[in-house]
């Protein structure tokens, strides 16, 4: 007992720390994926359109810093600038005029030019260049008529640019300047200082940028701070508005438009991972469930959860918020990852990742920007994602659990689509915005989800379960036709160790069934467990017919190794031969670590001290209920057919002599078979082996009456039966009588091989050559 509590204390520390592992992985896992980090989605952008009406999801109150900005500038932008007179203007204006006579002055005086060329040169010194009347009136003139020219310019360009002239007085200083233009000049000398100072006048009241800015400044800081203030249901943007950046600012202050990574998003995120994590690891501890005992089944069942939950992810900010009533939300495969899980795992585990995505999905659709209660109708669109994930996931575990063939798991897209689009149009109905065309939309959205759930449930039912060790219901049922190439063989070459292992199978199926154990991989197992046999199936006392006794001539140790050679032999052969391992594990498991009884009693009695370890199975011992199943019918049912005496009462007391002894030998060890489940297997295999190896009633003589029907009569002597005369034809035509007769055959007495020892009922069951030593 000691033992046990200690091997029991051992495991289960085991496997609290592999489930607080894989808890903290899912932990991590999930926090990446559900990361608040969203692809596509709606984008409240400056510019963007708002197709629906958004509201402010409560009251809310905020000075406007654009807003104030905005009316700032336009304050500032209001006050005129302030122009003051410039004395410079007149002083630069006139070197520049200088400059422009003195290159003048110059090519007039360079006689190595041609007049064409002076001319030319004349032409192109101002900006604009003059007129080609006016270079030749400059040309032309004489030195002192050039100075007269040159001195009424300097004049003019002078007096023009004393006043004040604004920008938009340019013009009138330009037709003051000609005024100014003595009387004197000709019209070609007039002409030519016209083009030539005409440009000169530029504006003298400028600007005072100090002094404007300051007038503005003054009015930026009259204006005061723009209060914005929103009640909850007011309408912020209405439907079809462009938005402004008045807009997205108020989007943002009522937690709408978020832009970036919030801390708050980040801080939700990782408490959701750590529900996720806990409600995982505490339904593993709590419950003890053997469906999620080993790490690669918690494993298995993170990843049916976070594949949904990262489509979820990605695909719902794409096409969420629903303007255009599609509900394309509904076609999504959520309900595949939970189909999967009632497969693979089992039902109870799929409702919890059902549990968990539902959560997730509304975690999501929550925390998606655009789609959150700012959006009129959001919140129904969050509880149509819900109840749609819930509703169609769980219809279709429970027409996919214990899925025996794929045709199920058709039926259970059909199912979850039915399901969801019935969750679906019940929130259409407490909605107000609803329309005939949305149930059109609404069965198509559903329809397309059911055909994916089953094409992915399928996919994962096929690609994850060998990965996992898992073995299906469908794979089982395929290993169990009795037309598979391993029981074909086992038929054909060792008959007998067929016949066991369907007796085998067919005593365990029935005690699994009833303490709830898995009743096909037990009846699977069964038939698989002694395929070792088949390496040399002669020297098991099952195949010995009437042929000699193949031990006769080994001693005890080469006939033990002989026997051991089944186990690993018949482990490398399944695995050779592709059995799942779920199957392979029955064939070391149901001798476990037990003696060669038989050949380790005979080696002692000529050797008292002969090490039994040498004549023990390598194991392991059974490791579930399934497995120690086959071990204890394996056994019972060999015992039963060595004995003698198959009364109920005798069949009774070996099946407890040979449960009682797995018990002791610590061959229950590490399962969990508890008592209860010990005194049903006990009660299963009595009544099952009592009704195999019932007696048979002796049949009496068939009557005259049934003989004379049969066209038989009795001889004379009573000694058996003559047909009636049969009249036959002769080559001569003449009648032939025919005769002959029919004596009932003796009743046949089982023969047992060559050198078997006799069985004795009062000795120990192990002490012959059975099944379950051979």
């Amino acid at each position: 007992m000691s033992r046990l509590l200690a091997s029991e204390r051992q495991t289960l520390g085991a496997g609290a720390v592999g489930s607080l592992l894989i808890a903290a992985l899912v932990v991590v896992a999930a926090f990446i994926v559900l990361f608040p980090w969203f692809p596509g989605g709606l984008r409240l952008e400056v510019g963007s359109t708002v197709e629906r009406a958004i509201v402010a999801p409560r009251d809310e109150s905020y000075d406007s810093d654009l807003l104030t900005e905005q009316v700032r500038e336009a304050a500032a932008a209001a006050v005129v600038a302030e122009p003051i007179f410039d004395s410079g203007v007149r002083d630069r204006q006139l070197d520049e005029l200088d400059r422009i006579l003195n290159a003048i002055d110059v090519a007039r005086a360079n006689r190595v030019l041609s007049a064409s060329a002076r001319e030319s040169t004349i032409r192109a010194v101002p900006e604009p260049p003059l007129s080609a009347r006016s270079a030749v009136a400059l040309a032309s003139a004489s030195v002192e008529r050039w100075e007269v020219v040159a001195g009424e310019g300097r004049s003019a360009l002078g007096r023009t640019l004393t006043g004040a002239i604004s920008e938009d007085g340019v013009g009138e200083g330009r037709l003051l300047l000609a005024g100014y233009l003595s009387p004197s000049l000709s019209g070609e000398e007039a002409l030519a200082l016209s083009e030539l100072i005409g440009p000169l006048v530029v504006p003298t009241l400028v600007v005072d940028d100090a002094r404007t800015e300051q007038l503005r400044e003054q009015a930026r800081a009259a204006v005061p701070v723009v209060h914005a203030s929103f009640t909850r249901g007011e309408v912020i943007v209405p439907a079809g508005t462009v938005l402004t950046a008045a807009d997205v600012e108020a989007l943002e202050r009522l937690g709408i438009r978020v832009t970036g990574v919030r801390a708050g998003d980040v801080a939700g995120t990782a408490l959701m991972a750590l529900l996720i994590g806990a409600a995982l690891g505490g339904y593993v501890r709590v419950s003890r469930a053997a469906s999620l005992r080993s790490a690669r089944r918690q494993l298995l069942f993170a990843v049916l959860l976070l594949a949904p939950a990262a489509v979820a992810k990605f695909a719902l900010p794409v096409i969420l918020p629903d303007f255009d009533r599609q509900f394309l939300a509904l076609a999504l495969p959520l309900a595949a990852g939970p189909i999967a899980a009632a497969v693979l795992i089992d039902v109870s585990a799929a409702v919890l990742l059902t549990l968990l995505l539902t959560a997730i999905v509304a975690f999501v659709t929550i925390f998606l920007p655009g789609t959150d209660q700012g959006i009129v109708a959001a919140q129904l669109e969050t509880a149509r994602l819900a109840l749609a994930t819930v509703a169609g996931s769980l219809a279709g575990i429970y027409v996919a659990a214990n899925a025996d063939r794929l045709q199920r798991f058709l039926a259970a897209g059909v199912a979850s689509a039915g399901a969801t689009a019935a969750a679906a149009i019940l929130v259409w109905l407490a909605g107000t915005d609803r329309g005939a065309q949305d149930l059109l939309w609404i069965a198509g959205a559903a329809s397309v989800g059911g055909v994916l759930v089953a094409l992915l449930s399928v996919g994962a039912f096929v690609l994850l379960s060998r990965p996992f060790g898992i073995i299906t219901r469908v794979e089982l049922m395929e290993q169990a036709q009795l037309s598979q190439p391993l029981l074909r063989r086992l038929q054909d070459e060792a008959p007998g160790t067929f016949q066991h292992s369907i007796l085998v199978g067919n005593l365990a199926e029935r005690a699994a069934d009833r303490i709830g154990a898995n009743s096909l991989l037990v009846r699977v197992g069964a038939y698989y467990h002694d395929i070792g046999k088949l390496v040399g199936p002669s020297f098991f006392a099952e195949n010995f017919g009437e042929g000699e006794n193949p031990h006769e001539g080994l001693d005890p140790l080469q006939s033990t190794r002989v026997i051991q050679q089944h186990v690993t032999g018949g482990a490398e052969l399944g695995r050779r031969e592709g059995l799942p391992d779920a199957v392979v594990q029955f064939i070391p498991q149901h001798h476990g670590t037990r003696l060669v009884t038989f050949f380790y009693r005979q080696a002692a009695q000529d050797d008292p001290d002969v090490d039994p370890e040498l004549f023990r199975y390598g194991g392991p011992k059974p490791q579930s209920r399934e497995t120690a199943l086959v071990m204890l019918a394996d056994s019972c049912e060999a015992t039963a057919r060595a004995s003698t005496d198959h009364s109920r009462e005798a069949i009774e007391l070996i099946v407890e002599a040979t449960i009682r002894e797995r018990i002791e030998e610590g061959q229950l060890d590490e399962c969990d078979l508890s008592l209860r489940d010990l005194r049903i297997v006990a009660e299963s295999y009595s009544s099952a082996l009592a009704a195999v190896f019932h007696p048979r009633v002796e049949y009496p003589e068939p009557t005259a009456r049934e003989l004379e029907q049969r066209g038989i009569r009795r001889d004379g002597d009573g000694g058996g039966a003559r047909p009636a005369a049969r009249t036959g034809e002769r080559s001569d035509g003449a009648p032939e009588e025919r005769e002959w007769s029919i004596d009932p055959p003796a009743r046949p007495t089982p023969a047992r091989g060559a050198g078997s020892p006799p069985p004795d009922p009062d000795a120990d069951p192990d002490a012959e050559l059975g099944e379950d030593d051979s």
